[in-house]
């Protein structure tokens, strides 16, 4: 399947992303959107949902937060 080959790509290989429209490239894609894509952009080219996209964010708010030793 494809998505398997696309996703096994996305965790290997550094400028790999899942979407056709920018090459398959995350620096074109990073080129388009300098300060941050949609949630739909970034789970297409992770190849996540867009809940794992937010989930996947807070943790990595959480864990900054945490070595910056921030509580709220």
């Amino acid at each position: 399947m494809i998505n398997q080959d696309y996703k096994r790509r996305v965790e290997t290989e550094p400028d790999f992303v899942a979407t056709k429209h920018f090459d398959f490239s995350l620096k074109k894609l990073i080129e388009r959107y300098p300060d941050g894509a949609p949630d739909r952009i970034i789970a297409q080219a992770l190849c996540l949902t867009e809940p794992e996209v937010e989930e996947l964010y807070q943790k990595a708010v959480s864990e900054i937060r945490e070595l910056m030793g921030v509580t709220l």
